[in-house]
């Protein structure tokens, strides 16, 4: 009986010893997986799979449920408040996915330490990060008045950030093309920046409107490269329909209608005029002084002010309320957009097909098409005051790389390109129009006083002589991208 007992004893022992090892391996392995970039995505030839396969090259880490600071100005970036969460918006969830995917990799928390205005935002970080006191690790500040800050000394070198990778399909290319100088950059743009996404320009038209107007295929002019400013003008200079009352005004008809704004701005990229760019030694220039830059000033205003189709009203108060409801009231067959444009609700509400293309190129000489982001998209960069690089370098990189993953695809793939548009051609020339994003210095580094805010200011005041603004406005330019190039210098 004793060897009986004894024998069961000796069983039982084993069979915990077991469960014990088992559970240890299992906490393990579930640890392992917490902090691996590797997740299971079915191979269904999908873009996540593809992207999926990436690696971030980020090592293991456990950082004990540390806050990871941000301030921004735009909280729909990186925050979706409880109440939003896991109701059905394939936008608002993939953020949401994205976010506790890294915090539960890494074990930290995302928290956002303070929002405002982007002015109160910029006031902020100023006084912070002058005053020496580490309170944030991660500014997503917007872009143009970001820009004016670099002149306070207050950021690190991204080049300095441990395991920041631009070389990473998630940083824009612009990182290094654009907006490094003499191997430093303190601003920089991800794919965490979704705004940088949202906010692209392009064109939308109403294709059951270009169909009864006989306007041919419009997606193969683009397609083809004959999209371009002749062109747009050829299309809506003769397409007017007064309402009757004998007044040009929001109730009549017209082939574009257009507001003010950086929608404006646009064409300066998009006709291949960047207001900087880098001289033999790699300094950035002003450039927007070119051999075209008097005919594209010129070919603007005709068309805003003395072209009996198109609509256009100076005044930014009034930029969306009026073009975009001329557009949305059928009243107008093209206007300006964003890629964002299709989420919006008067979008998705729309009984008419709208076709989304790029902005039109200066002539047919020209090789791509570009575009840009509106200036309120955010940008990131870090305080000078930030104790940990490692961390910070860290954590952005992961919220980078899952953004491109994840976030990215769900507006691109499914969002705009299966839920909201509803022709394959759209889709195709969505490609176009975000691989001809840039982001200028002369226009991240504008601050308002140089030469990026030019078509705009110079249509609002119903003026067409570039040479007489471009004299006028040279010194104020000339000072902000030379004290910009000086901030540079100061960074190591």
């Amino acid at each position: 009986m004793k060897r009986i007992l004894s024998l069961i004893l000796a069983v039982l022992m084993l069979v915990s010893a077991s469960t014990l090892l088992f559970s240890c391996d299992k906490e393990e392995n579930e640890e392992k997986k917490n902090n691996s970039d590797d997740t299971a995505v079915v191979d269904d030839g999908s873009i996540f799979y593809e992207r999926s396969l990436v690696s971030d090259d980020l090592p293991e880490m456990n950082y004990g449920g540390r806050d990871f600071r941000i301030v921004t100005h735009n909280l729909k970036d990186i925050y979706i408040p409880e109440e939003e969460q896991n109701k059905g918006d394939l936008i608002k969830d993939a953020k949401l996915a994205r976010n506790e995917k890294v915090e539960n990799r890494f074990n930290i928390k995302i928290n956002v330490v303070y929002n405002g205005t982007y002015g109160e935002v910029s006031d902020y970080v100023s006084k912070t990060v002058l005053a020496g006191n580490d309170e944030f690790d991660l500014l997503m500040g917007m872009a143009v008045s970001t820009g004016g800050l670099v002149q306070k000394n207050l950021f690190l070198n991204w080049y300095n950030i441990e395991h920041v990778n631009f070389d990473k399909p998630w940083w824009a290319a612009s990182n290094k093309t654009d907006l490094t100088y003499d191997g430093k950059c303190p601003l920089a743009v991800s794919d965490l920046n979704f705004s940088s996404l949202t906010s692209t320009y392009c064109m939308l038209f109403n294709k059951n409107l270009a169909a009864s107007y006989e306007l041919g295929d419009i997606y193969g002019i683009v397609l083809d490269g004959k999209w371009t400013y002749d062109k747009l003008h050829e299309m809506v200079k003769d397409i007017y329909v007064d309402d009757g009352n004998d007044t040009r005004d929001i109730s009549d008809f017209y082939g574009l209608a257009h507001g003010n704004g950086s929608c404006v701005n646009t064409y300066l990229w998009a006709f291949d005029n960047p207001v900087c760019a880098k001289d033999a030694e790699g300094v950035p220039q002003i450039a927007v002084k070119t051999d075209k830059i008097n005919s594209i000033v010129t070919d603007i205003y005709e068309m805003f002010y003395n072209t009996e189709g198109v609509y256009f009203d100076g005044q930014l108060t009034n930029e969306k309320a009026l073009s975009g409801d001329i557009f949305y009231a059928k009243r107008a067959i093209f206007t300006t957009g964003a890629i964002g444009s299709p989420t919006d609700e008067k979008f998705r509400n729309f009984d008419d097909d709208i076709g989304i293309i790029p902005y039109p190129k200066y002539d047919e000489n020209q090789a791509e098409y570009h575009t840009m982001a509106d200036g309120f998209h955010t940008i990131l960069a870090v305080p000078k005051t930030c104790r940990d690089t490692e961390y910070v370098g860290m954590i952005t990189e992961a919220l980078s790389a899952e953004s491109w993953k994840t976030l990215t695809p769900t507006l691109y793939e499914i969002a705009l390109k299966t839920r909201y548009l509803r022709d394959n051609e759209s889709k195709e020339i969505m490609d176009i129009i975000i691989n001809g994003r840039t982001f200028d210095f002369g226009y991240i580094y504008d601050n308002w006083k140089g030469y990026s805010f030019t078509l705009e200011f110079m249509m609002r005041d119903g003026i067409s002589n570039f040479e007489s603004y471009y004299d006028k406005q040279y010194a104020t330019a000339r000072m902000q991208y030379k004290l910009i190039v000086k901030a540079f210098d100061k960074l190591t």
